[in-house]
């Protein structure tokens, strides 16, 4: 029998509701359960029942009200002592209670299932004055552990903004609500809605009740409109602890001195010695003294097929974890070291820096502030860092290496531990082979490894060849589990997913990511993140060991293929590193047809995402490839992507380079409509450079070839923009209107529309221009055409800068740098950025203007966009830089009004 207050007061048997003998008999129900357990005077239920107005016979009625509710209780199977007289009232004994089911699961931390208990209003429907004040503080908790739970699950990064949005509507006035939205809406990127969320609650809060937003809500909507990380995020970046880490108390007890007193630690050792264990397990169990979060990086040292991470790229994934996009990633890796310190200074973090290999390749992840913990590992002993302390790992000692076997293995040492060496990694892959075969000995797995001798050198350790647990668990797979093995110790990468191990082997999805499992389950691979695998550098020597080279041919055929066919942005993404390895060792072998075809692919993901050290990489080798080809179709696209890639990169003059390269590679194949794009693309980087009478030569030379397709529209709408800059606003307009006719796709007929009321807006023809633009912006939501809708509102804030609406240019704006942060498109982010910049100094919002101004002239500098910089400088107030900028490119000191 199930008793609720958590809604309608009930008592259920089952799926039924016991009928009640009227209001009175529920309002009793409700104070004995409110009370459960306890004696209820009956002068309280007297009060709940005819609150300040009983009749004379009033307690002779509780009684007989209270009576004949246990009778009910007892006819539906309730115990006897369900309901009990007790002193002056009555005892009620809930054995199945809503209350106190959604406490115990408040208790154990279940809090979706403690609101689950919820079905309305507590004691809804019970009209009693003298209840209302518990039915409140019951609703009022149950607010309180909502916001328990979707402050929790915001902080996880899971999408609680539909809810958070239907509780704001419901509780107006309620800021924990609202800060949970702004926050929520800021993780997705949405920085402009969550401070509208801010700006929607102050004007109710000032209206209705005449305050102003509390500090802990105001504290919010500064670190937002900042566009600082998001709020209260707990950044751990740790791998998995083990649960049965054993021994290493002394070293321990070294690293936790060491680390409480300010100093770097660095533990060396052989490999598989435990070392990355170590310095996990130490930073889990130091995690509370850090609370702004754990970083971790692999620097790949000792990483088989894999070069060290080089400190551009480590300094990247660092300030990835502290949400640094890597569209706002200085160049070189002295800037990007200094943005590194500045965003660790005084911050109480701790960073595990994993297998290092040098003290060149440290020096640069250092942080500078004396609040940061940090741990290093490697295999070399390390001095890179003055004051540190230095932990050198051997092997474990015997009796904390029997105690590990046993430990992993759920058995008792009898000698396994010794036979492998006293070394971690290996003691506990024989555990693992022990655990799946419970019809195993210790004694019998003793002496598998004792007889084995297919061992690998470096593993041997005082006279004691340790690796043989390696072999062990290799010959111990199954034919097809040990195929899989060999051929994963081909992959170029440094993990691998279902769909390239499928292809890899050959074999169904289905079957691969059984063989996956089960590799995993032997320990012969680890799950760095879900539905990821990738080996031990260890064990990824001893699969090297036993690869035969006639099944490794074809199966490198098919993973190249794999990689060559590609998938969607997500794959790309995920798939980024080894696509980059991939092309490399392709390239390496001299299978220069995947080499480049896989470049050319990847460079764009890489440009979107945002990756331009790797963009700039791979766009080398793709090209590379191509020329020992000679084959002039791949050479001119390869040509095109190295283009892209120092474009991004900053590099324009090299970028014209390739450009001017690539025309005549074009020019002599005769390939007209390629001709067109290099001429588009050469024309583009003197725009970029300032040189606008080039550009136009250059656009007018491709319109000349390009027929009247897309790739003229493209020309047409970059001279549009060209003769707009150059003030030629009639050339402009003329320029647009024909883009705008030539389009058939959707997406490049938004771009040719958005610039054609840019124009407009220019000449003085504001409505028109806004119709124009604001069409733009709908079909490009329409079709979920973020890049379209962000270019779209970067030229409808120019246009209504134009037309002196500030306040409306700052929300399109705003709304561009939102998307244009995620999408880490950093020229028209510089765009973005000085038209948000502009709109803000004019409402007098000055110190948000010159941010803004300032990310512009950093990312415009970065990508040598010109123009922009120009602005951005402008916008600082160095006006005489501006102006020489602007001289510099032909331009007048204000060439285009308000706007730039």
């Amino acid at each position: 029998m199930e008793f609720r207050i958590l809604g309608p007061v009930q008592c259920r048997n089952g799926a039924r509701a016991l009928k009640l003998a009227g209001s009175r008999q529920e309002r009793i129900l409700a104070a004995l359960l409110l009370g459960a357990d306890r004696v209820v005077s009956v002068s309280r239920l007297v009060d709940v029942v005819w609150d300040e107005d009983p009749p004379a016979t009033a307690i002779r009625q509780i009684r007989n009200l209270t009576t004949a509710l246990k009778r009910t209780l007892v006819a539906e199977g309730a115990a006897e002592d369900v309901l009990t007289a007790e002193g002056p009232g009555f005892v009620l004994r809930p054995g199945v209670f809503d209350l106190r089911t959604f406490e115990e699961h408040v208790s154990r931390g279940e809090i979706r299932e403690a609101l689950a208990c919820w079905r309305g209003p507590a004691l809804s429907g019970v009209d009693s004055m003298a209840l209302r004040g518990e039915a409140d503080e019951l609703d009022e908790r149950r607010l309180s552990v909502v916001e328990r739970c979707l402050d929790e699950e915001v902080s996880a990064g899971e999408d609680s903004v539909a809810e958070l949005t239907a509780l704001v509507a419901e509780h107006p006035l309620r800021e924990p609500f609202a800060g949970l939205l702004m926050r929520a809406l800021h993780q997705q990127g949405r920085q402009a809605d969550a401070l509208n969320v801010y700006r929607q609650a102050r004007t109710r809060l000032v209206e209705e009740l005449g305050l102003d937003p509390g500090q802990k809500l105001r504290e919010l909507y500064e670190r937002i409109l900042r566009d600082e990380p998001e709020y209260g995020k707990t950044r751990c970046f740790l791998p998995y602890d083990v649960p049965d880490f054993t021994g290493r108390e002394a070293e321990l007890r070294r690293l936790f001195d060491a680390v409480r007193l300010g100093r770097p630690v660095a533990v060396d050792g052989m490999a598989g010695v435990g070392k990355t264990s170590l310095a996990v397990h130490a930073a889990h169990r130091l995690a509370a003294d850090f609370p702004d979060g754990q970083l971790f990086v692999d620097l790949h040292g000792h990483s088989p097929a894999r070069e060290p991470l080089p400190p551009e790229a480590a300094l990247e994934a660092l300030l990835g974890q502290l949400d640094v996009p890597a569209s706002r990633l200085p160049g070189g890796v002295d800037r990007r070291a200094e943005l590194w310190r500045t965003r660790t200074a005084g911050r109480s973090l701790l960073v595990v820096l994993d297998n290092a290999t040098s003290a060149e390749q440290l020096r640069p992840l250092l942080p500078g502030s004396a609040t940061v913990g940090l741990l290093i590992t490697g295999r070399r002993r390390l001095s890179a860092v003055d004051g540190g302390a230095s932990i050198s790992l051997e092997v474990l000692p015997d009796e904390q290496a029997g105690a590990l076997f046993a430990a992993a293995s759920g058995r008792p040492d009898s000698g396994v531990a010794a036979l492998c060496g006293n070394l971690p990694l290996a003691i506990r892959i024989a555990a693992a082979r022990l655990q799946n075969r419970p019809q195993w000995t210790v004694e019998m797995l003793a002496e598998r490894l004792g007889s084995e001798h297919d061992r690998l050198a470096e593993l041997t350790v005082a006279g004691r060849d340790v690796a043989a647990a390696f072999a062990l668990s290799y010959r111990e797979l199954d034919a097809a589990q040990q195929r899989l093995f060999r051929l994963l110790g081909r992959n170029p990468g440094a993990d691998i997913g279902v769909p390239a191990a499928a292809a890899l082997a050959g074999v169904g999805e289905h079957e691969a990511e059984r063989l996956l499992e089960d590799l995993l389950d032997a320990h012969l691979l680890r799950q760095p993140a879900l539905g990821r695998y990738a080996f031990h550098d260890l064990i990824a020597e001893h699969a090297r060991s036993v690869v035969r080279d006639e099944e490794s041919g074809p199966a490198m055929g098919r993973l190249l293929d794999h990689y060559r066919d590609g998938g969607g942005f997500g794959w790309y993404r995920t798939e980024r590193a080894n696509l980059v390895a991939v092309t490399r060792h392709a390239f390496d072998a001299g299978l220069d047809e995947y080499a480049w075809r896989i470049a050319e692919d990847t460079t764009e993901h890489l440009r979107e995402s945002g990756h331009l050290d790797e963009l700039l990489a791979v766009a080398r080798t793709g090209l590379a490839a191509a020329r020992r080809l000679g084959d002039p179709q791949a050479i001119q696209l390869s040509l095109a992507s190295l283009t892209l890639a120092f474009w991004e990169n900053g590099r324009l003059t090299e970028g014209m380079g390739c450009a001017m390269e690539r025309l005549d590679v074009v020019r002599a194949s005769g390939d007209r409509a390629a001709e067109a794009l290099a001429l588009s693309r050469a024309g583009a980087l003197h725009s970029m450079l300032g040189r606008y009478a080039e550009a136009i030569r250059f656009y007018r030379d491709g319109l000349a070839v390009a027929g009247d397709g897309t790739d003229a529209a493209t020309l047409w709408t970059n001279l549009s923009n060209t003769h707009e800059v150059l003030g030629n606003l009639d050339d402009a307009l003329t320029s647009a209107r024909r883009s705008v006719a030539l389009r058939e796709d959707a997406r490049g007929t938004i771009l040719s529309s958005a610039q054609l009321g840019l124009v407009l807006a220019r000449l003085g023809r504001f409505e028109e221009a806004f119709e124009v633009i604001e069409r733009s912006i709908d079909s490009s939501r329409d079709l979920g055409y973020l890049f379209g809708e962000a270019w779209s509102r970067i030229d409808h804030a120019d246009a209504l800068l134009l037309a002196h609406r500030p306040a409306d240019a700052r929300e399109q704006a705003e709304r561009a740098c939102a998307i244009l942060t995620r999408l880490n498109h950093p020229l028209l982010l510089a765009m973005a950025a000085n038209s948000l910049g502009t709109a803000c100094l004019a409402l007098g919002e000055t110190s948000a203007g010159l941010r803004q101004h300032r990310l512009a002239l950093e990312t415009a500098r970065r990508i040598g966009y010109r123009l922009q910089e120009a602005r951005a400088l402008a916008g600082l107030g160095q006006t005489r830089a501006a102006r020489d900028h602007y001289s510099a490119m032909g331009l007048p000191a204000e060439p285009l009004k308000v706007v730039t």
